[in-house]
């Protein structure tokens, strides 16, 4: 496993962590009404993603290897290009599954916006690490299966 692995994987992990965190942190303060806990469980989210990001610029490269390529670079362009269409259609299925859900005549409060457009960063960043492990893990042209 080479170093843009590892570090993909780290954010991978906290990104995932500091999600169940918030959804049990929304949970907690709207379903269960117990605010202290969910004040408790956002202040671990912010840890969760701070710890994600120490590993993340923590893992340093040895010395005297090779830090980037021709084929990470078409990597990160193919995992770029991928996290946009999937954006893309998730701020499709966000503005139709709305007007479907709430109906026709049913309005949404100006304050939900910028929600989304935070749900498009999230979703965004998961699915460029998602695309980069998934492209690491394939073999490099020439090596065979």
């Amino acid at each position: 496993m080479n170093r843009q692995q590892k570090r993909t994987l780290a954010i991978l992990i906290s990104i995932s962590a500091a999600l169940i965190l918030a959804i049990a942190a929304v949970v907690t303060r709207h379903v269960l009404q117990a605010r202290s806990l969910s004040i408790l469980l956002v202040f671990s989210v912010a840890a969760t993603a701070c710890a994600g990001a120490v590993v993340f610029f923590r893992l340093r490269p040895r010395q005297g290897t090779v830090m980037f390529d021709e084929r990470d670079r078409e990597i990160q362009r193919n995992a770029s290009l991928s996290a946009f269409g999937s954006v893309f259609f998730f701020l499709m299925l966000a503005s139709f599954a709305t007007a479907f859900i709430l109906g026709e005549k049913a309005s949404i409060p100006v304050t939900c916006l910028p929600l989304i457009v935070a749900g498009a960063g999230i979703f965004y960043a998961y699915a460029f690490f998602v695309s980069l492990v998934i492209q690491y893990g394939r073999p490099k042209k020439g090596e065979g299966l």
